[in-house]
């Protein structure tokens, strides 16, 4: 039986008129006739009575009504739902992301994406940036925020956002005053690294801004989120390099200052599979494409809210409500 005949059935079951159905139909009556006739072969039960005077559904014909009525419906929703996923308009996208690309704008372009997109659904999945470049070559995500520069062959990326690097030092270091410095100040200083391992790009680039301005950098510490840098940059056990937008993290205790040198540029990222063509990730990739970022801080990176020590508060005056910050090192 195909859909057709069933669709057939349905109007003539409403018309009870060959020649109105017919005509409902864009088709002529013979057609039509030929195709309850089959119908009703197939099945082995008469679907409606019918004589010179009158056409009537059979028992067995109101019985097969709701449920053909059911079943186009069904079937036409079907239709729509794979054109929409054909086009785009429906899907799911799981993407990567590093944690550090919380304070990049991904956050932002994500929901801009799902609003104008609502049959779209995105996951967003914390991962290094190795570690999404071989999730995405093996299928396992749509695509990813990531910082590295060098991409396996079959994967493609569009820059997102650039940024200039910007030194986080412990706010009690002793040049945690000035607004901008020299890279060459910090060259006995211990440093905060990622690991090559888990951030090539961003390794190689601090050590090229070292080595530029004469130096090779004592690494003390090696990290696997950015924000583990920060805040042990706020606990006084070294300093760091960092993209500006750090400057917004809301971490106590530290600094940023802008460097005198040249700082360098931090890319971030979003890569896909160079073969995947489905729909909904073309229209994410055009997002990304045109996406602007949120406008970097003018000026040098400002300066953290120093508050007043406790004995200065005048004893008729009630204490200052505490403010709690909670920030969690997500990996890079």
């Amino acid at each position: 039986m195909e859909i057709r005949q069933l669709r057939y059935f349905v109007v003539l079951a409403e018309e009870l008129h060959f020649r109105r159905a017919a005509r409902r139909l864009s088709i002529s009556q013979p057609p039509l006739s030929s195709a309850i006739k089959q119908m009703e072969a197939e099945l082995e039960t008469p679907l409606f009575e019918r004589n010179t005077k009158m056409v009537a559904l059979t028992a067995a014909g109101r019985a097969l009504y709701p449920e053909a009525v059911r079943t186009l419906a069904q079937f036409g929703l079907a239709c729509a739902i794979t054109r929409r996923t054909g086009s785009g308009g429906l899907g799911q996208l799981r993407l990567g992301y590093t944690g550090g690309m919380l304070l990049r704008g991904v956050p932002q372009m994500v929901r801009a994406f799902e609003a104008g997109q609502p049959g779209v659904e995105v996951s967003l999945r914390e991962m290094a940036s190795a570690e999404q470049a071989y999730a995405i070559a093996h299928r396992q995500l749509s695509g990813g925020f990531l910082h590295a520069a060098v991409l396996p062959p079959d994967l493609e990326a569009v820059t997102v956002q650039r940024e200039p690097f910007v030194c986080c030092l412990p706010a009690s270091h002793p040049l945690a005053g000035q607004r901008r410095i020299s890279l060459k100040k910090l060259e006995s200083e211990s440093w905060i690294l990622f690991g090559r391992e888990i951030s090539p790009s961003y390794f190689d680039a601090v050590i090229a801004l070292a080595t530029a301005a004469g130096f090779s950098p004592h690494i003390k510490h090696e990290v696997t989120h950015w924000l583990s840098a920060v805040i042990l940059a706020s606990m006084g056990a070294g300093v760091a390099l960092v993209p500006r937008s750090f400057a917004t993290s809301g971490i106590g205790n530290v600094r940023y200052l802008a460097i005198s040198e040249t700082a360098g540029q931090s890319l971030a990222h979003f890569a896909w599979r160079k073969d995947d063509d489905d729909p909904a990730l073309l229209r994410f990739i055009r997002h990304a494409r045109s996406w602007t970022p949120p406008p970097e801080p003018a000026g040098d990176p400002p300066a953290p809210l120093r508050t007043r020590p406790a004995a200065t508060r005048r004893s008729d005056s009630p204490p200052a409500p505490r403010s709690r910050r909670r920030s969690t090192a997500r990996s890079e």
